[in-house]
């Protein structure tokens, strides 16, 4: 007990020197459920019209990948729900841009982290000597935390792009192992929006009803993954 009440000491001193840092976790903690509330109901009403642009028109995709970005990457939406989303109204062909869309908010989310995270982190393991060493000694492993971290289905894309900035674990090592593990999830919530009847189904599921025991198996395959990191 007296050990958890000296880490959120740590934090609570760290929020102080930096209260960026402090606000930044609550925005990505909050603000994309808080954004689905603003950007669902948009969906729904222009649901039509959405469905009708074309995919072949440079300008379009274009403004819809750079939409995309800023809405993962700014943690205004859930990446899952935007996948399902996307699923749903423009089917197959929006799939591969879904996917380069996630992967440079996540340069955007990482970003704009690390700016922000300064040295935050640094504070916080100076008291922790014995957690800081491990860190540095598993630095070299850092693309095995990010897969499974991003593997995770209830771990959210903000709060990990945030964690990884603090963690400065690398742009290079996010965008690569972080995609991959992405894949999984993505596709099981894409395929769901495919397969719905209708948009508010599509929205409801975020790809986990009717599939339980694959959202299961990657929690599982993602905690064994993380539980693995820290323990070997």
């Amino acid at each position: 007990m007296e050990k958890k009440q000296g880490i959120f000491k740590e934090f609570k001193i760290a929020g102080k020197q930096n209260p960026v840092v402090a606000f930044a976790l609550l925005w990505v903690s909050f603000m994309p459920s808080i954004g689905s509330l603003v950007f669902v109901p948009l969906a729904v009403k222009f649901n039509s019209f959405l469905s009708e642009l074309d995919f072949g028109d440079f300008i379009t995709v274009l403004t819809g990948l750079l939409i995309s970005i800023l809405l993962m990457g700014l943690a205004l939406m859930p990446t899952t729900l935007i996948a399902g989303i996307s699923g749903f109204i423009f089917g197959w062909q929006a799939f591969p841009w879904l996917v380069l869309g996630y992967t440079l908010a996540t340069l955007l989310g990482y970003g704009w982290g690390k700016k922000l995270g300064g040295g935050s982190l640094e504070i916080i393991l100076d008291k922790y000597p014995k957690a800081k060493t491990m860190l540095e000694r598993k630095s070299g492993r850092m693309g095995e935390l990010i897969f499974f971290v991003r593997l995770s289905p209830v771990i959210p894309f903000a709060l990990s792009n945030l964690m990884f900035a603090l963690l400065k674990s690398g742009w290079k090592k996010l965008v690569i192992f972080g995609t991959i593990g992405m894949l999984p999830r993505t596709t099981l919530v894409f395929i769901s929006g495919t397969l719905a009847i209708d948009l508010y189904t599509a929205i409801r599921q975020e790809g986990v009803s009717g599939k339980v025991w694959i959202f299961v198996f990657l929690l599982l395959l993602s905690f064994w993954g993380i539980w693995r990191f820290f323990r070997k």
